[in-house]
């Protein structure tokens, strides 16, 4: 070792070595901060040219300006460092904020240039610290890795409802109105808002569940567990997150649900708001998407591709040349949860008038549905709660108010059966886990897929040491618990 660094700092700066350590810092980084939405051979592929290709090739022309300008030459140390730490923090500035920082690093160039007078000669140490900065990230892509490639023994079924035969195929919409509470907590004191759209559902033939809950926190979570019909605890990883691997795949990608619709004749198609569920392009096994891969820019920041949800549907409603039954999953960003930038008053305040919003949007939605497929069943189920009272991250994750708790999984959910549900078999349905295997139950009049329903406790995670650790927070009947942690 002694000998290597011997070597290492007697030799002549290389210009591609010096551009891939410049470069693979800001590359581990942003990757071990964006695994899950950048897990594709495409995104590695685009971000090793990104990160690595560039600094590269910005390093190999200096290097060529320097050998051939006398007048540079004289300043070629001086020039390398400031040229390295301006090509880190351009790199960097884009990994972290998605664009260029222009008034930073101007100061950063100035100070740089400062200080290469001084510390220039100490140019390669500059690399070896960059090098030392990267053992973390790289590590962190290491888990990433792991936790994605393991086997996700989770999704498998106790039972063979994937096969199960419909006696009944009417088309299906499930919308989804993104953190859309129930109406008992509505009118709760956290809410406190009397929403004539519950009344508004039950006068439109839809039976609306009281009390019903999702199974976790945040979207990712949420509809991972209620495609695939299972509970998931996070993944059952070493390092569980909000952020869950292969989540994405299992929503827009392959999953039990699609799976059981596809073997009785639907056609499935995928409608959204914008590229969240898309970020990591996910094998293609819905017929119809809404957003194709290509519009999805490799830097995104799940906000960069805004859909108008309500003409989209019309669209692919009207567009359908195909016979045989259809399944439509509708997601609206709205009312969405509170995002902690104001206090929680306002947040409340801005939540209700989404709420507002979104009643006139599902109003508008289910008439057309109505007019155009009468048929249909049609089920409105929320992701998750509306984060209400709530004032932080580490708030959510670490409160044990049982209100401020059920403001995060308390979700409306409501069905249009039209006639399809027969012998009270949503007797037991109180969570999102368990909509796809009571509907597959009805639709094939066979009540033995009910045996095996999922608990219907709903998880968070809880801030640990060094990791965050998984505790169920409202059991299978419906009551807080504080007091247990699954590791």
């Amino acid at each position: 070792m002694d000998n290597f660094f011997q070597k290492y700092f007697k030799q002549p700066v290389n210009p591609g070595i010096t551009g891939l350590i410049c470069g693979f810092y800001p590359f581990v980084f942003y990757f071990s901060n964006n695994f899950s939405a950048i897990n594709s051979w495409e995104h590695l592929g685009f971000f090793f040219l990104f990160f690595i290709g560039i600094p590269i090739v910005v390093f190999s022309l200096a290097s060529l300006v320097l050998k051939y300008s006398e007048a540079l030459s004289k300043y070629k140390m001086q020039i390398l460092f400031v040229l390295i730490i301006m090509t880190v923090a351009t790199l960097m500035s884009q990994a972290m904020y998605l664009t260029i920082k222009k008034k930073l690093l101007l100061g950063l160039l100035i100070i740089s240039v400062l200080a290469a007078w001084k510390l220039h000669a100490h140019l390669k140490k500059l690399l070896v610290i960059i090098l030392l900065m990267s053992i973390l990230p790289t590590l962190n892509c290491i888990i990433k890795i792991v936790e994605h490639e393991q086997n996700m023994g989770w999704t498998q079924l106790p039972d063979a409802i994937e096969t199960a035969k419909f006696k009944k195929t009417p088309n299906i919409y499930v919308i989804q109105p993104d953190g859309y509470v129930a109406e008992k907590l509505m009118t709760s004191d956290l809410y406190n808002f009397n929403n004539p759209f519950y009344g508004w559902l039950e006068n439109n033939g839809f039976k609306v569940y009281d009390n019903f809950r999702s199974n976790y926190p945040a979207s990712l979570t949420s509809n991972s567990s209620m495609f695939a019909m299972k509970q998931h605890r996070f993944g059952q990883v070493l390092f569980p997150s909000i952020d869950m691997p292969n989540a994405r795949d299992i929503i827009a990608g392959n999953n039990s649900a699609i799976r059981t619709l596809r073997n009785n004749g639907y056609k499935n198609f995928f409608i959204v708001q914008d590229e969240y569920f898309q970020q990591n392009r996910p094998e293609q096994t819905f017929d119809y998407y809404n957003i194709s891969p290509q519009e999805i820019p490799y830097f995104s920041n799940d906000n960069n591709v805004k859909k108008v949800v309500f003409n989209d549907l019309k669209a692919a409603m009207d567009t359908v040349n195909s016979v045989g039954p259809r399944f439509y999953f509708v997601e609206k960003l709205l009312p969405h949860h509170v995002h902690f930038s104001a206090s929680k008053e306002e947040e409340r305040d801005t939540y209700i008038d989404k709420i507002k919003r979104v009643n006139v949007w599902l109003e508008n939605t289910v008439n057309y549905i109505s007019e155009r497929d009468p048929d249909a069943i049609v089920i409105i189920s929320a992701d998750h709660g509306g984060w209400v009272g709530l004032g932080s991250y580490p708030e959510m994750f670490g409160t044990t108010d049982p209100d401020k708790i059920h403001s995060i999984y308390s979700t409306l959910t409501a069905i249009k059966w039209n006639g399809n549900l027969e012998n009270g078999m949503d007797a037991k349905l109180k969570s999102n886990v368990n909509i796809f295997r009571v509907l597959f139950s009805v639709l094939s009049e066979n009540p033995e897929y009910l045996k095996y329903l999922e608990d219907d406790s709903s998880y968070n995670l809880e801030n640990g040491v060094f990791w965050k650790s998984v505790r169920p927070v409202i059991d299978d009947s419906g009551k807080v618990n504080l007091n247990e942690t699954e590791t």
